[in-house]
């Protein structure tokens, strides 16, 4: 198969932020170059510009910081990349520009290159309400792309029901080997692992410290682990005259390498809203745990058998604590570890996930010439 030229366009990388985007930008750049493919990642930083070979693929990061004026109105550099990426994109020819913001959607297609658009988040419009220009900003990048993907089912029928264009589900992949698996049943106290940053409240952890009293009631001895750092404490000062019984099951501290963790928990919760798809589930599937999330967004892509999950209404207290007590006694069973370990490896990245956007890229190619 002929190599390709592919460049990637993002604002942040990995590892200077370290959030699911971002790691998928890290893991796609390291899958492409693995297969041969001369691979350019073009993504910003507030620090003096500079160029590494990682994992096989160059990365160039740009300098890029916003004038204070930009700043004070609510522009961000999410916003303003492209700007910044133009000029590079103009000098070099690619087969194909994946962009993971949609100004460099539109500067890849201003710079006259087969373009792919993918949008990093749950596009709401209530998202879009925030700032005036966010829809059309959206709007601009889809309509510039040669094709718009989506990371889940559900992130692709909001960009359609938004904008009345097709998205082509395109998920995220998992490196299994960072996440051996442990394969025994879970046994001990139960320990219930929040991987998010408690500050962001979308992410639910106000409702996973809400149900914490009714685990309590069935599982005394259950600890609730709150690793993805962050303040809770505005989550705790709902709790009324539990709030004391609930601080002193809680471990809250944010962990760099969270992967040990997710071996030694007996169930990963994940109550958040609008998750474009959730791969902090797959991978505590991969690492032997089963999970519990919202059902909401992209994460019902992925808990798609009561074997290893659940799934309960987003901001349901009680079907939340429920669903953790039966998921703890489901991590206790012989044979669930196992369920869970082989149910990730449909996100693969080197069994399924990066050759499906090596097909992709191709069709690209394919139809421009076409």
């Amino acid at each position: 198969m002929r190599r390709l030229r592919i460049c990637l366009v993002s604002p942040y990388s990995w590892p200077e932020v370290t959030r699911g985007g971002e790691r998928y930008l890290h893991d796609l750049a390291w899958y492409l170059a693995g297969r041969g493919h001369a691979v350019e990642v073009l993504s910003g930083t507030d620090r003096a510009a500079y160029e590494e070979v990682f994992e096989g693929a160059h990365f160039r990061r740009l300098h890029h910081r916003l004038p204070r004026r930009w700043a004070a109105r609510g522009t961000t550099t999410f916003d303003t990349f492209g700007l910044v990426a133009l000029p590079f994109l103009v000098r070099r020819r690619f087969d194909v520009v994946h962009a993971l913001s949609a100004t460099g959607a539109l500067a890849a297609r201003i710079a006259g290159q087969r373009t792919l658009y993918t949008p990093l988040g749950y596009p709401t419009e209530d998202q879009f309400g925030r700032r005036p220009y966010d829809r059309r900003l959206f709007a601009a990048g889809v309509r510039a792309a040669h094709v718009t993907t989506a990371l889940s089912q559900a992130s692709a029928r909001q960009v359609e029901l938004l904008l009345g264009r097709r998205a082509v589900c395109l998920s995220p992949g998992l490196r299994l080997s960072n996440f051996p698996a442990n394969l025994e049943p879970r046994s001990g106290p139960p320990r219930i692992l929040f991987p998010a940053f408690a500050g962001d409240r979308r992410k639910g952890v106000e409702f996973l410290l809400r149900a914490a009293p009714a685990v309590l009631d069935a599982r005394p001895d259950a600890r609730f682990q709150l690793l993805g750092g962050g303040d809770h404490d505005w989550a705790l000062a709902t709790l009324g005259r539990d709030r004391e019984r609930v601080v002193a099951a809680v471990d809250a501290r944010h962990v760099p390498d969270i992967g040990p963790y997710y071996r030694d928990a007996t169930v990963l919760v994940l109550p958040s809203q609008h998750e474009a798809f959730g791969l902090v589930l797959v991978e505590a599937l991969a690492s032997g745990t089963p999970v519990v999330c919202s059902e909401d967004g992209g994460m019902p892509d992925v808990v798609t058998s009561p074997d290893i999950g659940r799934l309960t209404p987003f901001g349901d207290v009680p079907s939340l604590a429920s669903a953790i007590l039966d998921v703890a006694e489901l991590a206790e069973r012989p044979g669930t570890a196992t369920r869970c370990a082989q149910h990730a490896r449909r996100w693969d990245w080197e069994a399924t996930v990066g050759p499906a956007h090596e097909r992709l890229y191709r069709a690209i190619c394919a139809e421009a010439s076409g």
